[in-house]
């Protein structure tokens, strides 16, 4: 008697561990990294049918910055389209980790990695907001390739910069945005952390008002 009793309690531990094993965010001051997807030519932007002046441009792998670009894209109604990496990147996550650094490194040195995203151009928005997860402190790669192949385009538009992380601070990643669009003009950053990520709800339609970016009727 005593092991069938044992038998559904086994199973209940199960669940709860498996349960506990999702996903919840990225792990502090580790790389969130792509997540496959379509390959984000202009072809795949989203729309989101009211707000022609705004334009979002995200990168994310667990979600995270995902969640956040389309938080934006609920407040304003605007388009939204996802920075892809040409080659998927590898799901070992040691394998993805050297991979994270070889590509930062490369970049340093002026080699860039091939993305799949291109977009033709942006004249019909006003203010472009992009987001990408904290990459060992920097602009995660593929958005960095994206800005470093999308600089003319861009220049004199009014950029505003989104990120997610564990912990590491956005200001770094500023700087490597200011370095690849020297021409744009860059507004107020928000950054969220697993600490600030559960209050995106009224952090992000907060953070819009400040900035003066609303919905068009």
């Amino acid at each position: 008697m005593r092991k069938l009793l044992l038998i559904p309690w086994m199973l209940l531990t199960m669940l709860a561990v498996a349960s506990a094993c999702g996903e919840t965010g990225p792990v502090p001051d580790e790389p969130e990294l792509i997540r496959p997807g379509d390959n984000g030519n202009t072809d795949n932007v989203e729309g989101g049918g009211v707000n022609s002046r705004c334009m979002v441009l995200y990168c994310s792998r667990s979600g995270n910055t995902e969640r956040m670009a389309r938080t934006i894209q609920s407040v304003l109604g605007c388009d939204m389209t996802a920075v892809e990496p040409e080659t998927p990147y590898e799901e070992d996550y040691n394998a993805m980790l050297d991979r994270a650094r070889a590509e930062l490194d490369a970049i340093a040195r002026g080699d860039y990695p091939a993305i799949a995203t291109s977009v033709e151009d942006f004249d019909d928005y006003d203010i472009v907001f992009i987001g990408y997860p904290i990459w060992f402190g920097h602009m995660a790669t593929p958005m960095q390739a994206f800005l470093h192949n999308h600089a003319g385009l861009l220049a004199g538009k009014r950029i505003v910069l989104f990120a997610s992380s564990g912990s590491s601070g956005i200001a770094a990643s500023e700087r490597d945005a200011a370095s690849l669009l020297p021409d744009a003009a860059f507004e107020e950053s928000l950054l969220l952390t697993s600490a600030s990520l559960g209050s995106m709800d009224t952090r992000i339609p907060a953070w819009l008002e400040e900035l003066g970016a609303s919905r068009e009727e």
